[in-house]
C-alpha cells in the first residue's frame, strides 16, 4: 500500500498523467485529419508539439471537403 502512495505521490505520475491527457486527444486529432497518428508521440519530447501543430496547420486536411471560392460581388462606384 505505501509503494502505491509513493507512486500517486511522485513527480514522474503527474507529468505522466499530463502526458496522456495531451497525446490522446491528439492521436485522435490526427487520425481524423487524415494524417498519420504517430505524430503525437512527438509531443513526449520537449518542444515535439511545435512541429506537431506546424504539420496541423499547414496541410490540407483530406476528410474535410473542398471549400468552394466566394464569388466576388462588383463595387458599385460613387
Amino acid at each position: 500500500m505505501e509503494f502505491l502512495q509513493d507512486i500517486v505521490n511522485s513527480p514522474l505520475f503527474g507529468l505522466l498523467l499530463f502526458d496522456l491527457a495531451i497525446v490522446w486527444p491528439l492521436w485522435r486529432i490526427l487520425r481524423r485529419a487524415g494524417l498519420s497518428p504517430w505524430w503525437a508521440l512527438l509531443a513526449l519530447v520537449p518542444f515535439g508539439l511545435v512541429p506537431v501543430i506546424g504539420v496541423l496547420a499547414h496541410s490540407r486536411w483530406p476528410v474535410l471537403p473542398v471549400r468552394e471560392k466566394r464569388a466576388t460581388k462588383a463595387r458599385r462606384s460613387l
